[in-house]
């Protein structure tokens, strides 16, 4: 849109030229050139009429969109015409907005400036020991300083993992902060301790606050959130909603739970039934319970004089109860190959109860699996069903298994199904009986890696004779490769088991075990990364103290 230039008597006033500029025409930058394609602004066409009335009939406008111009007549129209010509040349067009609503406060003290520098560092260096900072800084009870909230929201985006640890550390500004950025918006799903239960986010608020809300008020009143979550579900239409707000029973999980979790046995969404099924299964005197129990029994086969005196049958897929037990749909096919139906009689063995082995076998769980021997695909449900549960009992029987127990798993490494059951199976023991059993079997490790992998899943902090072991296997450096192995294999076998085992101790072993590492390698080829590996030691019992 070309500006109309108003006739130079518009702009004249009864003034004289000393006590006010010449206003003969439009700057020539405003005229010389057609204005940007951009709207015109609301104000523009009434800049225009008074120009071309004149300032000595027609006071300049005060105009909502541009600021009052210090001066007076011919010369405050002229700098309004000047503001509105630079604002459309720059594409801004004047429009109204309702304020942002700010973030709620956090009163949780922030980290220590020591903390908050440490916190740059491993942001630009070493970001393997973020999940660390973050977690001491939640036993801690404090924050990460608000410039930090950018870039720890833009790392638990791309690795969830960090997610939860992450939005305890950003708290209510982080939350606040991601809703301007899709990006991070699993932020606004994950429960924080100071989260309160509100009838406005429960009844009108978005899905990320309403599940949010229900996870609060299952903490302080699991009964109430119940019965609120049992009201409303008929009314959820969303699977991915109903499954979030699922979740949150599991939260001080009861018998009570089970009249919302049976009835998500039927929802249309498997992702809904696979999770209320796995909750049922954390309730061992439920009814849900008894029926896997039932289930269980009658398709199980114990012939003590067969070559594998323990088998189970193939599940029969026109039982609809069964089914819907096992939160399982009947197969497409009329006649599934052995390892279609064996897929779904493996579903029965891990979430059915481990008590009906032992009473059926009438044996304890190492009976169980010797019984099992000799049936790979039944043997292995039943550890995948110890990792499941939980149970002591059963984790003990399995680690301690001459075929398949722990020290197997050290030595097919954690490429292997088998190697990956550890931590699960460790998880379930008290963390000084996890500590010994890899002290056991850092004693007749042959493989650094694979030991390392083991020592990783201890997940908990070591006690101070297997930090031992760990720093002397380090420093022997003795490693063994496959048998048959060419010297150059066996070198590099050797080579990547001290890398992985290095790095473990970098992360895992509590820095204040450092003495254990002496100053100097006994070989000086590894001076460089021995050096490196008590410096992360140093950097992280800094960390512990600047976070205790």
């Amino acid at each position: 849109m070309n500006h109309p230039q108003p006739p130079q008597s518009a702009l004249s006033e009864n003034t004289s030229p000393e006590t006010e500029p010449a206003a003969s025409t439009f700057p020539e930058s405003a005229s010389a050139e057609p204005r940007p394609s951009s709207p015109p602004s609301p104000s523009w066409d009434r800049l225009v009429s008074t120009a071309l009335v004149g300032t000595s009939r027609r006071p300049v406008p005060a105009l909502p969109d541009l600021p009052r111009s210090t001066r007076e007549g011919a010369a405050a129209l002229l700098d309004l015409v000047a503001l509105d010509t630079v604002r459309a040349r720059a594409g801004y067009t004047a429009h109204t907005a309702e304020p942002v609503t700010p973030d709620a406060p956090d009163h949780r003290p922030e980290v220590s400036a020591a903390a908050t520098h440490r916190l740059d560092v491993i942001l630009a260096d070493r970001s393997e020991l973020l999940p660390e900072w973050l977690h001491l800084a939640f036993r801690c009870g404090r924050r990460a300083s608000h410039t930090h909230i950018p870039d720890l929201l833009e790392r638990a985006a791309r690795d969830s993992g960090l997610r939860p640890l992450v939005a305890t550390a950003v708290g209510g500004r982080g939350t606040w902060l991601a809703s301007f950025n899709g990006a991070w918006s699993f932020v606004a799903r994950e429960p924080l301790a100071t989260d309160v239960y509100t009838d406005a986010a429960w009844y009108g608020g978005t899905p990320a606050q309403r599940r949010r809300s229900l996870f609060a008020l299952r903490a302080a009143d699991p009964a109430a959130a119940r019965d609120l979550l049992a009201a409303t579900w008929p009314q959820e239409t969303r699977g991915e909603d109903r499954r979030g707000l699922l979740e949150a029973l599991a939260v001080n999980l009861g018998p009570e739970d089970e009249a919302v979790l049976a009835p998500a046995l039927d929802d249309r969404n498997a992702t809904v039934r696979g999770r209320a099924l796995t909750l049922l299964t954390r309730l061992p005197d439920s009814a849900h319970a008894h029926r896997l129990r039932d289930h269980l029994r009658h398709h199980l086969r114990i012939d003590r004089a067969s070559p594998r005196p323990v088998d189970v049958a193939d599940l029969d897929t026109g039982r609809a109860d069964l089914l819907r037990d096992l939160a399982l749909t009947a197969p497409r096919k009329a006649n599934p190959t052995h390892d279609e139906r064996w897929v779904l009689s493996r579903t029965l063995l891990t979430q059915a109860p481990l008590d009906v082995w032992t009473e059926r076998l009438d044996t304890d769980p190492a009976g169980v699996l010797a019984l099992a021997a000799d049936h790979p695909e039944l043997r292995s449900a039943l550890i995948e069903a110890a990792c499941l549960r939980e149970d002591a009992d059963w984790s003990r029987a399995v680690l301690d298994d001459p075929e398949a127990g722990l020290p197997r798993m050290v030595a097919v490494g954690a490429h292997d199904p088998l190697g990956q059951r550890i931590a699960p199976l460790l998880a379930a023991l008290p963390a000084a009986e996890r500590c010994a059993r890899a002290l056991a079997v850092a004693e007749r490790a042959h493989r650094h890696d694979f030991l390392g992998e083991t020592l990783r899943a201890v997940g908990a902090p070591w006690t101070r004779e297997l930090s031992e072991a760990a720093v002397r296997l380090l420093l022997e450096g003795g490693d063994s490769a496959p048998a048959g192995s060419r010297p150059g294999a066996r070198h590099s076998a050797r080579d990547r088991g001290r890398r992985v085992l290095r790095g473990v101790i970098a992360e895992h072993m509590p820095p204040q075990h450092l003495d254990l590492l002496p100053e100097r390698p006994p070989h000086e080829e590894e001076a460089h990364p021995h050096a490196l590996l008590r410096d992360t030691l140093r950097f992280r019992l800094d960390m512990h103290r600047e976070l205790s």
